[in-house]
């Protein structure tokens, strides 16, 4: 499902594996799930009691099912630009070069 949160891009409704590694190792590589994304970002559910840190810079992994049933997985460097708590806790991070 597609929704507009407003901003300049459009969001889409995906639930991606994701593995999130710190970049210099400051805390213990884990998995999680993508709540949606969009060109610019996404927004990754964590567990409560996850130890993540705005302005954190991180390795995001995400698995990519083809149709072929082929798998392939993205590596991006990431920030996170915001870290808020609900039910869950997320964290919007941002592919940065």
């Amino acid at each position: 499902m597609l929704k507009s949160n407003g901003g300049k891009f459009v969001r889409l409704d995906a639930t991606l594996d994701t593995a999130i590694h710190p970049e210099h190792s400051e805390s213990t590589p884990f998995r999680t799930l993508t709540e949606d994304i969009s060109v610019g970002g996404a927004s990754i559910r964590l567990l409560k009691g996850t130890a993540i840190q705005s302005v954190s810079q991180l390795y995001l992994w995400m698995a990519l099912t083809l149709k072929s049933g082929e798998f392939h997985y993205l590596r991006l460097k990431s920030k996170v630009i915001r870290v808020t708590e609900n039910a869950w806790k997320y964290a919007a991070a941002r592919p940065i070069s």
